[in-house]
């Protein structure tokens, strides 16, 4: 009956354990994805109202590997957060310009 008590502790112990380190994982997946991530802002010819600016947010949020996107009328371009993996600026460029805008200078955002 003792060697019953302390083996169930070792077990609980151990569960503990495997519980913990799994989470442990899951929070380096996530940093992992973070990296992943990189910014762009866009200069977007072309564009004259608030119809303009939804067309082009929809357009490029419907892009696999686009995660983020907020457009600005006033300063004309868009600031894209995307995977590398998945797209490429010129991608997202040639999007742009297939909409009947013109896609401009671009540059890489510091998160």
């Amino acid at each position: 009956m003792k060697t019953i008590f302390p083996l169930s502790i070792l077990i609980l112990l151990l569960t503990l354990f495997l519980a913990c380190s799994g989470n442990s994982s899951k929070n380096d997946f996530s940093e992992n994805q973070k990296t992943e991530e990189k910014s762009v802002k866009i200069s977007i010819e072309g564009m004259s109202c608030m119809s303009c600016v939804a067309t082009v947010k929809k357009t490029l949020s419907s892009i696999n590997g686009v995660k983020e996107v907020k457009v600005s009328l006033q300063d004309k371009n868009a600031m894209v957060k995307y995977d590398p993996k998945k797209v490429t600026i010129e991608q997202l460029k040639t999007t742009i310009n297939k909409i009947g805008y013109k896609a401009g200078d671009t540059e890489e955002l510091k998160e």
